[in-house]
C-alpha cells in the first residue's frame, strides 16, 4: 500500500493545530501521531543487496519508533532509477539512491518525466569508490594512459558509466579513444582475470570477486593526473577524489602514489511532498536508534549522525533539516533557507 492524499490531509491537519497553539509538530517528544495511517515502502535495489537491507532496516527502525506509521524496504531491481519512478508514481516514498542518477530524475532528463520529480535529500550512509582497475601486465599505471584500451563499461546512462565517462574525458581519454566492452560488474571482474580485456571501471564496494581477483594476476589502481582534478570537482564536486579506502581489504592490488580514487557517495532521498513533520520524526527515529542500522551489515558500521550531510548532492528535505539544526549536525547552516517556516 502506498501514501494517500487522504493520508496527507491527516497529517496536515494536527499539524496545523500544533503550529496554532504556537508548538512544532517536529518539536514533540513522542515521535509521530497515534491517529497518523501510513503505509511507507523505501526503494532498495535488489532483492538481495545490501541497499534492500539497509532500506529494510530504516523501514524496521521508523515502524518500531513512529506512532501511526508503518514502513518497509520494497525492491527496487532498477536501483535508484527505479525507485525515482516509483515515488513518481506513488508507490514509493523514497529510496537509496546516487548523485547522478537522482540528480537526473529531478531534472527531467531521459528517461525521467520531463517536468522532473520532487525529491530530497535524507541522509548519507555509504561512500563508494570507482573500481578503475587495469591488468598489471598493459604497464598502466595513470587514467590518462587508457587511450586505445579493450575497457569493461556499465551501459550507456547508468551512473557507473556517467561517472567513468567524466573521468575518463577529464585525463584526456574521450569515449571514442576506448574499445568498450558493456556488461555487468561480475562479468567485467571476471573477463580481468581471464585477461580478455585491459581495464574495468565501476562503482563497487568491497568484493570478495575483486579479493579474488587481486591474488589471481596483478591488478592496478589506476591514478588521475593532477590536472583533472579540478575539471571533475567543476562537474561533480561529490567525487572526490579520496584516498583509496579499501587498500587493507586488497593487499595484493598495486596502488601507485598518490593512491587516490573517486567516490560515489550512496543516500537515502525522499519524496519533496512528504509533511515536514513526518521526515522529522522519521528522521530523529533514524539516528536515535542507528544502531539498526548499523548492524544490519557489515558495510554500514560507520553510518553516523555526523556525517549526515557529507557529500549532499541535491537541496535536503526542510523536516529532516529541522532535526540536523536541533542535533548541530555539520553542514547544516549550509541549508538554513530552506528550514520550515515558524
Amino acid at each position: 500500500m502506498t501514501i494517500t492524499k487522504r493520508r496527507f490531509l491527516g497529517v496536515a491537519l494536527p499539524s496545523l493545530a500544533l503550529a496554532a497553539s504556537g508548538v512544532p509538530a517536529w518539536g514533540q517528544n513522542k515521535l509521530g501521531n497515534p491517529a497518523w495511517k501510513y503505509d511507507l515502502v523505501i526503494g532498495g535495489g535488489s532483492a538481495t543487496g545490501n541497499s534492500r537491507i539497509f532500506a529494510s532496516a530504516v523501514g524496521k527502525v521508523i515502524t518500531d519508533n513512529v506512532q501511526g506509521v508503518r514502513a518497509s524496504g520494497g525492491v527496487s531491481p532498477g536501483y535508484d532509477a527505479e525507485s525515482a519512478m516509483h515515488v513518481h508514481d506513488g508507490t514509493m516514498i523514497g529510496g537509496v539512491g546516487t548523485p547522478l542518477i537522482i540528480q537526473n530524475a529531478i531534472a527531467g532528463k531521459p528517461p525521467f518525466p520531463a517536468g522532473g520529480i520532487d525529491l530530497k535529500f535524507w541522509f548519507s550512509h555509504n561512500e563508494i569508490p570507482l573500481n578503475l582497475f587495469a591488468r598489471g601486465e598493459t604497464g598502466f599505471t595513470k587514467i590518462s594512459q587508457l587511450k586505445g584500451a579493450t575497457v569493461a563499461l556499465a551501459p550507456e546512462g547508468t551512473s557507473n558509466y556517467i561517472l567513468s565517462k567524466i573521468v575518463f574525458e577529464a585525463n584526456g581519454v574521450p569515449m571514442n579513444s576506448l574499445k568498450v566492452r558493456y556488461m555487468d560488474t561480475s562479468k567485467a571482474i571476471q573477463q580481468l582475470q581471464d585477461g580478455n580485456i585491459d581495464a574495468l571501471s565501476y562503482v563497487r564496494d568491497y568484493s570478495g570477486a575483486i579479493l579474488e581477483l587481486t591474488g589471481a594476476r596483478k591488478v592496478t589502481l589506476l591514478q588521475p593526473t593532477e590536472e583533472s582534478l579540478p575539471k571533475i570537482k567543476q562537474e561533480i564536486e561529490w567525487a572526490g577524489p579520496a584516498e583509496w579506502s579499501l587498500k587493507d581489504k586488497y593487499p595484493d592490488m598495486n596502488v601507485p602514489a598518490p593512491g587516490l580514487a573517486f567516490v560515489s557517495p550512496e543516500f537515502m532521498f525522499l519524496s519533496g511532498k512528504l509533511p515536514n513533520d513526518l521526515v522529522y520524526a522519521m528522521t530523529r527515529a533514524v539516528w536515535e536508534h542507528v544502531t539498526v542500522l548499523q548492524e544490519s551489515s557489515a558495510v554500514y558500521k560507520h553510518v553516523n549522525l555526523k556525517d549526515a550531510l557529507k557529500r549532499v548532492p541535491i537541496p535536503p528535505h526542510p523536516g529532516a533539516l529541522a532535526y540536523y539544526k536541533e542535533q548541530n549536525v555539520p553542514n547544516w547552516e549550509k541549508y538554513a533557507s530552506l528550514l520550515p517556516k515558524g
